[in-house]
């Protein structure tokens, strides 16, 4: 016999509606056996991992901008593209190697990439860390 999760029925109309859920085995109705769902813990971010996981963000988006910048052929003169170039390439700095091709654009894109998802990964696991 295959158990069957479903919510208890109340017995009389005034009775409020159960919170519970019951195991009951198909076909019959006893052998009901008390079990809740199982749920899931969640826990609140303190202001120190959402700090991290922020920082994070900002340098993943930074980089992407950067690189649409790059792919868009925008102005390099300009105050803002030149800001957001500027500090891609020093958030990129780690990774400035890291592979290698005949193409700069190409090899800007890739390093680029890595050390986006490399920021991201950091620091969704030191936010992770600094939950509990």
């Amino acid at each position: 016999m295959a158990l069957q999760l479903r919510r208890r029925r109340p017995t009389t109309t005034q009775e409020a509606p159960p919170r519970r859920w019951t195991w009951h085995r198909r076909g019959t109705g006893t052998g009901a056996v008390e079990r809740k769902p199982p749920r899931r813990r969640r826990t609140r971010p303190n202001p120190v991992s959402a700090m991290i996981m922020m920082a994070g963000w900002a340098a993943a988006a930074v980089l992407a901008l950067g690189m649409l910048l790059t792919w868009g052929d925008a102005n390099p003169a300009n105050v803002l593209v030149d800001a957001v170039l500027d500090t891609g390439g020093w958030l990129a700095t780690p990774f400035h190697d890291v592979f290698t091709r005949t193409d700069p654009q190409e090899q800007l894109y890739i390093n680029w990439t890595l050390a986006g998802v490399v920021y991201y990964v950091l620091a969704r696991a030191l936010s992770w860390m600094t939950r509990f």
